[in-house]
């Protein structure tokens, strides 16, 4: 069974006021379990993270913090200023930071070939852009990079939803990665199945991020679960 947007952010919302579960925590079991998913199907490898400034972006900090330490080449493209980032991804990055893990700033304006140039560097695109609370026509910079992503002809692996693909409906707001992977965190989206969602989220795998299991309940379709 699928959920939509807003009943994600209201099981997340739930675990953080109902079960103690600090919203740092749901981000590191997030990102750890994605990376799981990588060591599985790579050996280490050159992997770009390529993170914008929300939850998502903080989930693709996790993953390039844990990559690191399994011995992957990481670097990370940071396309909003750290200055706009929330806390909790604010947090991974100091982290990054402290890591000496590699990273540039795509904030400025950056080509698309600039973008793609660095996407061709690297055995695998981690896609950390936008999750799933994007409604409006993707611009700028977050254009360029998911343009230069799909034209890359690198393994593709979006965390939770390909970015600039809606949640809800599977549309596509201007332009949306295409993914070779989705690794969708608790549950799969609707938009998944809807519209362009079967063209960008090839295939699909879900992941535990640690939510209470009673909360994930009633959207599972197991009778025993």
């Amino acid at each position: 069974m699928s959920i939509s947007a807003a009943e994600m952010r209201r099981l997340d919302e739930a675990a953080i006021r109902d079960h103690a579960i600090p919203s740092l925590l749901l981000m590191e079991n997030a990102g750890r379990s994605v990376c799981d998913v990588i060591s599985r199907e790579y050996e280490p490898c050159k992997v770009l993270v390529l993170v914008g400034k929300g939850n998502n972006g903080g989930d693709g900090l996790v993953v390039a913090r844990h990559l690191a330490n399994r011995g992957y080449k990481v670097e990370v493209a940071l396309l909003e200023d750290p200055a706009k980032f929330k806390a909790d991804p604010l947090l991974n990055l100091t982290m990054i930071v402290k890591m000496n893990i590699p990273r540039v700033s795509m904030s400025d304006v950056v080509t698309e070939e600039e973008v793609l140039a660095r996407c061709r560097k690297a055995d695998l695109v981690v896609d950390a852009i936008f999750g799933i609370g994007i409604h409006s026509p993707v611009c700028g910079i977050f254009e360029s990079a998911i343009r230069a992503v799909n034209r890359s002809g690198k393994p593709v692996l979006s965390i939770d939803i390909p970015s600039g693909l809606d949640a809800d409906t599977g549309c596509v707001h201007g332009v949306a990665v295409k993914a070779d992977w989705t690794v969708a965190l608790a549950l799969p989206k609707s938009g998944f199945f809807e519209r362009e969602g079967p063209r960008h989220t090839g295939k699909i795998e879900v992941v535990d991020t640690g939510l209470p299991r009673e909360l994930l309940r009633p959207f599972l379709n197991s009778p025993c679960l």
